[in-house]
């Protein structure tokens, strides 16, 4: 029997998704990093501070409840990436 080749529609749309976020990700990172280095200002620090801009602004719009539930899944996802 051969190896089945048809993706499922949805499947296409989730990798597509996720690869347009990848790649908005990637970018935003190199516009920050540039930034940063055009600035002379200390790339961690400035992360920090989007990081908290970011929870400011899910906490302000969707609540503390997700905001904690969006930290916890970033928690979660760090603490497995440590465990590899």
């Amino acid at each position: 029997m051969t190896a089945q080749k048809v993706v499922s529609l949805s499947e296409y749309r989730q990798d597509t998704q996720q690869m347009h976020i990848d790649d908005i990700s990637a970018q935003a990172f190199l516009f920050l990093q540039e930034q940063a280095q055009e600035l002379d200002l200390p790339m961690r620090k400035l992360l920090k501070e989007h990081l908290l801009g970011i929870a400011c602004v899910v906490k302000a719009v969707e609540g503390l409840d997700e905001a904690q539930n969006w930290l916890a899944v970033i928690s979660d996802e760090i603490s497995a990436s440590e465990r590899h």
